[in-house]
């Protein structure tokens, strides 16, 4: 378990898009075909964790990346970035599976409900499917965590599987608020720093 760098940080992209593939906004965002959603999520992934300076935290194997607990520091998450087209995008009907604009709808939901407050935005959290229910999520939760309570910040997520919320409530997250976009159930959950 440590801080993803350099080329770490696209093959954590591929493990969190494999373990995210399957998830509801992402099959809801990018349709049935697995190899559609796989491409849109590790291209969107590379993109997120390029483009921040924040710690990424890995488990990894022999050099191989299982596991990435993902964060964007204040000012750079979906809520800041989506913030000026939320009314104009939750306004329109959804796209059609394939439009281009059709992941905007989910991303304007989570932005409407981003706490207001100065907070670290989590996320991508993903296991390689070969390996989870083993620990190694939560292991690579808990170094974010401790990051987290280090330095004082405020955590902040938003989950679309139910099971989840059991997962990071057990972290010290609390279930805020919740919403529907494209059908899919998005559950909001906050974590104040321990100590």
């Amino acid at each position: 378990m440590r801080i993803l760098r350099g080329a770490e940080l696209r093959d954590a992209a591929g493990a969190a898009a494999r373990a995210l593939q399957d998830d509801p906004a992402t099959v809801a965002s990018y349709g049935h075909d697995p190899l559609v959603r796989l491409a849109h999520t590790y291209g969107l992934f590379v993109e997120l964790f390029e483009r921040t300076v924040a710690p990424q935290y890995g488990a990894l194997c022999g050099g191989c990346v299982l596991a990435v607990a993902g964060v964007l520091p204040p000012g750079t998450c979906v809520g800041a970035l989506m913030a000026p087209y939320v009314e104009s995008t939750l306004a329109r009907a959804d796209p059609p599976l394939g439009d281009p604009l059709r992941p905007m709808k989910l991303w304007a939901t989570w932005a409407a409900h981003d706490v207001q407050e100065e907070h670290w935005h989590i996320g991508p959290v993903g296991v390689e499917p070969g390996y989870q229910g083993m620990g190694i999520g939560r292991a690579v939760m808990e170094a974010l965590c401790l990051e987290l309570d280090e330095h004082g910040r405020v955590g902040w997520l938003e989950t679309n599987k139910e099971r989840n919320i059991r997962f990071y409530g057990a972290l010290g997250f609390e279930l805020v608020d919740e919403a529907v976009a494209l059908g899919v159930p998005s559950w909001f959950m906050r974590r104040d720093p321990a100590g």
